[in-house]
């Protein structure tokens, strides 16, 4: 297959898609979810988040082990 071939292939596949319209505006809905509150923390990931940095005190070479694996 040619690239003048391709060319024509994506070009016909892009024409033929139709985008609807939309019936209303989405940005109310979406300034509602950046408005709103977000959730604390829990207790786990706190916890958590204290034991990863206690333990790259006492190991710090632990440490780039987990960033390794991040």
């Amino acid at each position: 297959m040619t690239d003048r071939e391709w060319q024509e292939m994506i070009k016909n596949a892009v024409d033929a898609e139709t985008f609807p319209e939309l019936d209303h505006d989405l940005w109310p809905r979406m300034h509602e979810r950046l408005t709103a509150a977000r959730p604390s923390p829990s207790r786990w990931d706190l916890l958590l988040l204290a034991a990863i940095v206690l333990l790259s005190f006492l190991f710090p070479d632990m440490l780039l082990s987990l960033l390794y694996h991040l």
